[in-house]
């Protein structure tokens, strides 16, 4: 959920008055004034400005908790989720892709042949 909060916080902390802000920024007085108050939520495009002028990731606006430790594709990815960059090539995503696409058809082959087999179980109990 979007905190408000977060954005008060970062005004605090690097010591930037609103104004500063705003002069500095595409931002309406009135759009932070409602984001400030939790009226209502920046869009994508304006969440983008204000995590770009802080130098955070967008993410860092929502409460969220997401534990992706455990994951490890292979490769470097670097990003602050505004800009991302990595050492994957086109053609290994494009491999992976279709990597992904035929585990993905033998499994729909797998769950036809399932669903075959029961509906001839079905058939036997009649």
């Amino acid at each position: 959920m979007f905190n408000p909060d977060k954005i008060r916080r970062l005004f605090e902390d690097r010591k930037i008055s609103q104004a500063q802000f705003l002069k500095d920024t595409s931002i309406s007085k009135s759009n932070l004034y409602v984001w400030l108050n939790n009226t209502s939520i920046p869009g994508a495009d304006n969440l983008e400005i204000i995590a770009d002028y802080f130098n955070v990731p967008i993410d860092y606006f929502f409460d969220r908790d997401i534990n992706s430790s455990g994951i490890n594709i292979g490769h470097q990815v670097k990003g602050n989720g505004n800009k991302i960059s990595g050492d994957i090539t086109l053609s290994e995503c494009r491999k992976e892709i279709e990597h992904l696409n035929a585990l993905l058809e033998e499994k729909e082959r797998v769950i036809t042949e399932k669903e075959r087999t029961i509906q001839i179980l079905i058939q036997k109990q009649k």
